[in-house]
């Protein structure tokens, strides 16, 4: 019982990252109608940035959140004016599908030239710190991040409802043209969603410095992870995606409890497919009756 109750107690806290990511992929499909394939390298970066801020500056994963956060809406909104924005079409969505794919490679092998292929992880003063929740334990890092995660949730469903610049965003989401009869530039506002996505990301490859490393095909595990934490939660939902991390964390930890460490990623995307498959009779389902 133990044991399923330390599996449950990890998988919220692995799934509080798996919900970042989610989240940020999610956001900005849900402003541009984009599916962007180079959110998982984007993350990867980030851990980049956090290695290089502790390697050469010392600064701890958590305490150069910020920086990174900052760096990373940088480098987004940058991406969006640049590349993205110009391969959009309204017809079609294939232009943009292909370049994220090619971003996506393109940031691996980048990576790859500059770090190697060898794995590298950061100092943080948490590390190696547990804190006692009973007769389970819990992994500073990982509950820093949670917390992180719950303070990040929060801070972006509070912009979306009540400010200006997330009633503009929402605008710009729901109706772009009419958004621009408003006098809203539907094209700044792209790029700062998508600068906002990458800071979120940027946010959780610092809180996985903590814990984890990074290579430079890192980005394709935690980009696989964010798309089934999108269609677990849901399209565009921002708590949506907060559900759907944790759900996919406890997937995890249960999984390698049930059939071992070796098939629990079998066991989540099994599982996966059957919720696919159920969605898609339901929709059926739905539209018939």
């Amino acid at each position: 019982m133990n044991t399923i109750g330390q599996a449950i107690v990890n998988g919220i806290m692995i799934g509080g990252i798996y919900a970042m990511v989610g989240m940020s992929l999610n956001l900005i499909f849900g402003v541009m109608k984009i599916v962007n394939f180079c959110q998982g390298e984007i993350l990867m970066i980030s851990m980049y940035m956090s290695y290089v801020l502790n390697e050469k500056v010392g600064l701890d994963p958590f305490l150069s959140i910020p920086l990174v956060a900052i760096m990373m809406f940088c480098v987004g909104a940058l991406l969006q004016m640049f590349l993205i924005t110009r391969s959009m079409r309204e017809e079609d969505d294939s232009n943009v599908l292909f370049l994220t794919c090619c971003l996506s490679i393109f940031f691996a092998n980048l990576a790859l030239l500059i770090f190697k292929s060898d794995y590298r992880t950061a100092k943080s003063v948490f590390e190696n710190k547990v804190v006692h929740l009973g007769t389970m334990n819990i992994s500073s890092p990982k509950l820093l991040s949670f917390v992180i995660l719950m303070v990040v949730t929060a801070l972006i469903f509070l912009m979306l409802k009540y400010t200006t610049l997330g009633k503009q965003i929402r605008a710009a989401s729901q109706n772009p043209r009419g958004a621009e009869v408003t006098g809203i530039k539907a094209k700044s506002i792209y790029a700062i969603t998508y600068g906002l996505g990458a800071a979120i990301a940027g946010i959780a490859g610092s809180c996985l410095m903590s814990f984890y490393y990074v290579f430079p095909t890192v980005g394709n595990i935690y980009g696989t992870r964010s798309f089934i934490v999108v269609t677990l939660g849901g399209l565009g939902s921002v708590l949506g995606a907060f559900f759907g991390g944790i759900v996919l964390g406890l997937l995890e930890t249960l999984g390698a409890v049930v059939v071992g460490s070796s098939f629990k990623d079998a066991l989540v995307f099994f599982i996966f497919i059957l919720i696919l498959i159920g969605k898609a009779e339901f929709n059926q389902k739905k539209q018939r009756g």
